[in-house]
């Protein structure tokens, strides 16, 4: 049965801003957290204007029955949806995977700025979650505006949603809503087939496929992982309260790996609680450890590597110059280092993509202390 909840539904998210030009974002939580962190205010009625103003669909689904290390087929969902919408008249104009819009600082903020200038209104957030024990899958369709920021969604901004077991009457449930709304209809060009999208314009200045010599005079920066730091948490109950405490202790955890690994890194460093251009340049720095989180095709899309259409799989060079070879569709960490002034990209020589943070980090020192000659 269709579910809708009418009252407030306390999660969390992060309030993220868009900075001034030429700067980058905190680090953003994965689309999975942004997920279960959100706070939405879910209203009875869908938004007024849903049928006369283009919409994006940013879709979520569980990792692959057969292998952990990938993605389901989210375009599949998409396209069945996307039938169900056009028949409603609602313009959906790019389907999004919502990891994908979190890849990075850079990725989330290039995602965000397109959107803006596509005059989008309305963000839709599809999720299909894993089946729990008895087998059964979940959907949840959620609809609310695009603020026009990286975060799309406002945390406790008014929303209209519905969830249930069973896809087909959540989207025929939605049908009759759409009816009984009686709203204007302008949506008429609608696509009969979904539009994907998966590339961002995150490299602003040169391309670079090797190691910043500059960094044996100049300290690089390493952004810390970012806590959850609550602007009002009297909304909160219990539960919730908790999934911020757990949160944050993995913060903890993870910042102290990272100062682990950092230790391996053998030029001057200093960690920072921003990767910022702006703070970082007026600090007096010049370099900035970036990381990103995605699938392997989509990182190489998104950093303009070549990427050659019938391969399958791309082969990793670990720390100790070991191989790992990855699907193209694994979802993997890759580092890389940005020069905030000429915002020139430095991807390293060497694939070093892999599927923890810690390994793809220990990977990327590797590979720049031995084509650097610096131990």
């Amino acid at each position: 049965m269709q579910t809708r909840t009418k009252s407030l539904f306390v999660s969390l998210i992060f309030c993220l801003t868009l900075i001034p030009l030429s700067g980058t974002l905190n680090a953003q939580p994965s689309g999975e957290d942004w997920l279960d962190m959100k706070s939405l205010d879910i209203q009875p009625h869908l938004p007024k204007y849903l049928l006369s103003r283009k919409s994006v669909v940013l879709v979520s689904v569980p990792r692959s029955k057969n292998d952990p290390n990938l993605r389901a087929d989210w375009k599949l969902l998409s396209r069945t949806v996307h039938k169900a919408f056009k028949k409603m008249k609602i313009d959906a104009v790019a389907y999004y995977y919502l990891d994908d819009m979190f890849a990075s600082p850079d990725a989330n903020e290039s995602f965000a700025k397109e959107m803006e200038k596509r005059e989008i209104k309305y963000i839709i957030v599809l999720e299909q979650s894993a089946s729990n024990l008895a087998g059964v899958e979940s959907y949840r369709i959620s609809i609310s505006g695009f603020n026009d920021k990286p975060s799309f969604i406002s945390e406790r901004q008014k929303a209209w949603q519905t969830q249930g077991p069973d896809l087909e009457v959540l989207l025929s449930e939605m049908r009759k809503d759409v009816i009984r709304a009686e709203m204007e209809r302008e949506n008429y060009l609608i696509p009969d087939i979904p539009e994907f999208f998966t590339d961002a314009k995150i490299l602003k200045g040169k391309r670079i496929p090797t190691y910043a010599m500059d960094l044996k005079v100049d300290k690089l920066v390493v952004p810390r992982f970012q806590k959850y730091i609550m602007e009002d948490s009297s909304a909160l109950d219990a539960v919730a309260l908790s999934k911020i405490a757990a949160y944050n202790a993995e913060v903890e955890r993870k910042n102290k790996r990272l100062e682990e690994i950092m230790l391996d890194y053998p030029l001057g460093y200093e960690f920072s609680e921003t990767s910022s251009d702006i703070d970082i340049y007026n600090q007096g720095h010049q370099f900035v450890l970036l990381m990103m989180q995605g699938s392997g095709k989509t990182i190489k899309e998104m950093l303009n590597y070549e990427i050659e259409p019938y391969e399958t799989d791309y082969v990793t060079i670990r720390a100790g110059s070991t191989l790992n070879t990855l699907p193209v569709d694994a979802v993997v960490y890759k580092y890389y280092v940005k020069h905030v002034y000429t915002q020139d990209a430095y991807l390293g020589s060497r694939w070093d993509a892999d599927l923890t943070w810690e390994q793809a980090l220990q990977n990327f020192i590797f590979h720049m202390k031995d084509i650097l000659k610096v131990q």
